[in-house]
């Protein structure tokens, strides 16, 4: 295979992220065709669609851009070049860039996102719960600091919010989800949860059962992933295939600290 058509980079995505693995509530596969039928020469990767990387993909010259983040989710009514979001949309078909989301599918598949969550933890014994969730249980128990020293070696994350309960205890099962995955998690019965975020009063619950609560940020736990998923597609796609990351899909949540 010298050049790539639709069909077979789908074929490819799904075989990295098999649909059957979405939840219920995902939209995820191909959400826009360009309508075009010429061979692709250039994809990037981003975890969010946003205008900027929307532009950005335009001026790259990009054909298909993967968005970890569905970009359409909630039933769009218009196409409106007085939202962001869908002028961003109308820009990329009328410039021949077709749009696919793997979202939960590639949390739950084999080698995705879930799964990498898990490597800081090679000595564990791993259980799959609701697809996209994780259950790690150790032969030695961990300190609360190494548990999170390995997660934030792993994200190379800035910071990392710990909810202790009040009887701190060493941790020997481990639940964890990407993204905002406390419906997921609650399914587990865990020392200590991980996952990007959580309501407040989801940490409440938590605390107050005696289990421990490690949370990131939504994007940390995902978008450092999207440099193994590229080293994946380069290697199963023609030489003659970029697949780029974004340089504008960045985090949005930044930490502001005290005056020294």
């Amino acid at each position: 295979m010298n050049t790539l058509d639709a069909p077979d980079l789908i074929s490819l995505l799904e075989s990295f992220a098999p649909p059957d693995g979405a939840a219920e509530w995902d939209n995820t596969g191909l959400l826009l065709e360009a309508g075009t039928e010429k061979a692709i020469r250039k994809i990037l990767l981003t975890l969010d669609l946003t205008p900027a990387v929307a532009a950005e993909a335009i001026k790259r010259r990009a054909d298909w851009i993967i968005a970890y983040h569905p970009p359409i989710f909630a039933g769009l009514k218009t196409l409106s070049r007085h939202n962001p979001l869908t002028a961003a949309l109308l820009d990329l078909i009328s410039a021949g860039i077709s749009v696919y989301s793997p979202h939960t599918a590639l949390d739950a598949a084999d080698g995705g996102v879930s799964d990498w969550l898990c490597s800081p933890f090679p000595e564990a014994r791993m259980e799959r719960v609701e697809g996209s969730g994780r259950r790690l249980t150790f032969k030695k128990a961990l300190s609360a600091d190494e548990v999170a020293s390995r997660i934030q070696d792993l994200l190379d994350s800035p910071y990392l919010r710990i909810c202790h309960p009040a009887r701190i205890r060493k941790i020997k099962t481990l639940g964890l989800c990407p993204g905002a995955g406390a419906s997921v998690l609650q399914a587990m019965q865990a020392d200590a949860v991980f996952t990007g975020e959580m309501r407040h009063h989801d940490m409440l619950a938590w605390q107050s059962a005696g289990t421990a609560v490690f949370l990131s940020e939504h994007g940390h736990t995902e978008r450092p992933y999207l440099k193994l998923f590229q080293q994946r597609l380069k290697d199963n796609l023609p030489a003659s295939v970029k697949v780029l990351r974004s340089r504008k899909d960045i985090e949005p949540v930044t930490l502001v600290l005290p005056h020294a």
